[in-house]
């Protein structure tokens, strides 16, 4: 795979860990006051990279940029 398509799977895939994380502490830390929509608003973010992660992904292997591994 090329460095210019690994760099922004990467750096989605970084995004992604961070909102998942970032949705759990809303879940377990906070208590609602200030905002009751925190971790929805995280959890979405995480959704919709996820959404935009598979499309790279779909859109390098419609292109031939990547090729999936071959079992002999």
């Amino acid at each position: 795979m090329d460095l210019m398509l690994k760099i922004p799977v990467v750096l989605v895939l970084v995004i992604i860990v961070f909102s998942l994380f970032e949705g759990m502490y809303y879940l377990a830390k906070d208590d609602g006051s200030r905002d009751k929509t925190r971790v929805v608003r995280a959890l979405t973010v995480r959704i919709v990279l996820s959404f935009v992660l598979f499309s790279i992904l779909m859109a390098a292997y419609l292109m031939g940029w990547i090729e999936p591994n071959t079992v002999a």
